[in-house]
């Protein structure tokens, strides 16, 4: 009875030492996947210019979009990040007033938010 008992409290000790790793790896994975915080677009709606800012943990290359709502892509640049804040001058150019969705785009993560050009 007495080797039962030892043998369950074994499995249920090895059981929660292994939950509990897993947990840490998948802490781990999932900081290193979300690399692109506080993305904004300031001002917004905007007449001749905005600037599109966020912060990243890492050094990287990424792809800025901007895109209509119909899915076209109208506009697209690839940016260098570096550890912190990071800041993108936009200018409408020959663009139509209207509403687009920009992106930043890494090699693990896309965040996207909306844009208006007054």
């Amino acid at each position: 009875m007495m080797k039962k008992i030892l043998l369950i409290l074994l499995l249920l000790t090895s059981s929660f030492v292994f939950a509990q790793q897993n947990q840490k790896e998948e802490i781990a994975i999932n900081s290193e996947v979300n690399s692109i915080n506080n993305l904004t677009a300031f001002p917004n709606p905007f007449i001749a210019d905005t600037r599109i800012s966020f912060s990243t943990n890492k050094s990287q290359s990424a792809i800025l979009t901007i895109k209509n709502l119909l899915g076209k892509t109208i506009y697209k640049a690839e940016i260098k990040t570096k550890v912190g804040y990071n800041a993108i001058q936009f200018y409408k150019n020959n663009f139509e007033s209207g509403m687009y969705i920009y992106s930043i785009q890494t090699g693990s993560e896309i965040v996207s938010k909306r844009l208006v050009i007054k």
